[in-house]
Formats: C-alpha cells, sequence, structure tokens
C-alpha cells in the first residue's frame, strides 16, 4: 500500500514538473517575415518645444508650445500656445508634414497654415496666418522640440 502510494506521488511530481516545464516553452517561434506593430504618426510631434516666430505685426518673438496627440481624431494634434496665445489650434498630421486648417482659436481669433518636421524630429518649422482682433498677420516659426 505504502509502494503504491510512493509510485502516485512520484507520478503527481513528473507530471507537475512536466506541465512547468511545457508552460515555460514559447508557443511560437518569432516570424521574421511578420509586420512591425505600426506606430502613431504624431508620436514624433508629442512634447514641449521652443518657439521662435517671426511675425510682420509683433516682428521676432520666442515662446513655448506643447503638443498633444487629439482625443478627437487619430490623425490630429493639438498646439497649447499657438501663436503665443492661451488658445489651442489643431493640425492633421501626414508624415513629417502638418496641415493647420482654418479655424477659430478658442474666443481670440482665426488662424491656418502648414508646416514640415525635420528628418531628425527635432525642428518644427511652421508658416501660419492669424486674424486675431482684427489685425491680420503673418508668421513663420522654427521650433526646437526641448
Amino acid at each position: 500500500m505504502k509502494a503504491l502510494n510512493f509510485q502516485k506521488l512520484i507520478y503527481g511530481l513528473l507530471l507537475i514538473g512536466g506541465l512547468f516545464i511545457v508552460s515555460c516553452k514559447p508557443d511560437k517561434e518569432e516570424d521574421p517575415t511578420s509586420p512591425s506593430p505600426a506606430t502613431d504618426a504624431r508620436d514624433k510631434y508629442v512634447g514641449h518645444w521652443l518657439c521662435n516666430e517671426t511675425s510682420k505685426v509683433s516682428g521676432s518673438t520666442s515662446y513655448t508650445i506643447n503638443i498633444s496627440k487629439s482625443s478627437s481624431s487619430s490623425s490630429e494634434i493639438m498646439i497649447d500656445h499657438f501663436y503665443d496665445l492661451q488658445a489651442q489650434a489643431r493640425a492633421s498630421v501626414s508624415g513629417n508634414s502638418i496641415s493647420i486648417p482654418y479655424q477659430q482659436l478658442g474666443t481670440i481669433g482665426f488662424a491656418s497654415g502648414s508646416g514640415n518636421l525635420s528628418s531628425t524630429g527635432t525642428n518644427l518649422s511652421m508658416s501660419y496666418t492669424t486674424n486675431v482682433a482684427g489685425n491680420k498677420d503673418t508668421c513663420t516659426a522654427v521650433c526646437t522640440k526641448q
């Protein structure tokens, strides 16, 4: 009787050990031909940027903007503190280019324009027009990622 219990114990331990070893084995090998996971094109824009802006109305100014991903569109970014205002502008992303559609900046004014991100992802050049409180302005900005 004791030998039978001892055999059951040995078989049980072997079974548990075998299951443990099998559970640690990878299910399948990595497929080198499988596509890599898609990345979000907006990721390279997200962050704080120091903008050096040249404006026909205000001359040269420097200020910081913050760019985040839009929560309502998977192809848009949100630019906080756009045109050195307490306003947010949205822009569509396509690779290293952005398009700022004609839009209202809060209750302050309107803007539209475009921009390009450098191949290194550290510089964003933008050109845009604004109409704030009836003053039309044409601007260029070179922004450096912080």
